[in-house]
């Protein structure tokens, strides 16, 4: 840490997370393109993304500039603004299944309407989700009163089991709502669907009458434009969307397939409207998505970094694996893939959090987490892959050596 953070920390008794948070990565000053700068103003290339929101790097010139005309203009938060058509327009160009559009004010309030609407629209009382989704807290959608928060009805089955997840959804398909799905089970870093996979999933949700939702928080605009729907060729009935569509602005989206559209998803008076600043960075946002040779640099970044430090693992000894799909990735500390919640549990976890440790002593930043989940972003250089390369060696080297017997 440096002298001013020190200085920092010392007053921060009252803000105990932040307390925390600094004892694993910096105290953030400012952030630009690839790197983020704590209050010393050392420089950490970046691959935490945001929570993956950062798609197109930090304080990109053209969103700023866009977020700049609508403070200029003053319409203040709750009130809906004419660049939302303007927004929907452009996502359908993007996502071509998707019929009818609602902003919200962020990713899990998408979700959570989401849900509200299908329980009602169905009838049927139970959410399956799958072990290893995303992690999201949910309070519960169904009829409540006063300050009643009971948690909702899910049931959680092993993510991409799907002879398991069949029988379940047979089994239960008279009280099951909906599958939420996360294409990529962040909970343990990155865990990509197997080959047919959800068109498997789809195919007995649809026989069943079962609703098919995607969580693309990480997925969307991450993977592919059109995300994983997109990616996989699948058309789920709902699919909701977060920060990355606004570059880190809070934002939530849900989109609706044709002959899926909700009929009464309003609730105390309609749906909270997006601020106006964050329906101004997503359109900008999805206009820089335009051009394919942001999908190609993203996969050829993000394959050099894999492939660079994969080969100097095994250079040094180090059981290592790399779970990846386009620019989204996780690191394990251990001889195989990571494709379950067994297989994640026998992950070397201290191995995990002493190699990030290391990284963030030479300005590397990896999510402090052994289940993190890291992202390569548009603004990352080739200079950038390269020095992220060189402090892995130095790292590796210095480990090796303390771990000689």
């Amino acid at each position: 840490m440096g002298q001013k953070q020190d200085e920092l920390l010392q007053r921060a008794d009252s803000v105990p997370e932040l307390k925390r948070c600094a004892q694993h990565g910096p105290v953030a000053l400012k952030a630009q393109g690839s790197k983020i700068y704590d209050i010393d103003n050392h420089g950490y290339v970046d691959y935490t993304g945001g929570a993956g929101a950062a798609v197109v790097g930090y304080a990109n010139q053209f969103i700023l500039d866009s977020v700049k005309k609508v403070l200029a203009a003053g319409v203040p938060d709750g009130l809906h603004v004419p660049q939302e058509i303007d927004l929907a327009e452009a996502l359908s160009q993007l996502i071509p299944w998707a019929k009818t559009w609602f902003f919200v004010r962020n990713h899990d309030e998408a979700l959570r309407i989401s849900l509200d609407w299908v329980r009602r629209g169905t009838g049927r009382p139970f959410f399956v989700v799958l072990d290893g989704g995303a992690r999201w807290a949910m309070e519960d959608t169904s009829e409540r009163s006063g300050n009643d928060r009971r948690v909702p009805p899910m049931r959680e089955v092993p993510g991409w089991n799907l002879e398991k997840i069949e029988a379940i959804l047979t089994a239960g398909a008279s009280k099951i709502a909906a599958v939420v799905i996360d294409p990529l089970m962040t909970r343990f870093g990155v865990i990509p669907p197997p080959r047919r996979a959800l068109d498997e999933i789809a195919r007995v949700c649809r026989r069943n009458g079962i609703v098919v939702i995607f969580d693309e928080l990480v997925s969307g605009f991450r993977i592919h434009r059109g995300g994983a729907a997109a990616l996989f060729g699948i058309k789920p009935d709902i699919a909701v969307y977060g920060a990355a569509l606004g570059a880190g602005f809070p934002i939530g989206a849900m989109a609706f397939r044709k002959g899926f559209e909700p009929k009464n998803i309003e609730q105390n008076g309609g749906l909270p409207a997006p601020h106006p600043v964050s329906v101004a960075a997503a359109d900008a946002v999805l206009s820089i998505l335009k051009n394919d040779a942001i999908y190609d640099r993203l996969e050829e970044r993000t394959a050099q970094l894999a492939e660079g430090i994969l080969q100097l693992a095994e250079r040094f000894g180090r059981p290592m694996t790399i779970n990846r799909l386009g620019s989204v990735f996780s690191i394990s500390m251990g001889p195989s893939p990571v494709t379950d919640r067994a297989s994640f549990q026998a992950t070397d976890s201290a191995a995990y959090i002493r190699f990030a440790g290391a990284l963030l002593d030479e300005g590397v930043l990896l999510p402090a987490r052994p289940s993190g989940t890291a992202f390569v972003s548009h603004a990352h250089s080739g200079k950038d892959i390269d020095d992220t390369l060189e402090a892995c060696e130095r790292v590796l080297m210095r480990l090796h050596e303390e771990d000689l017997p």
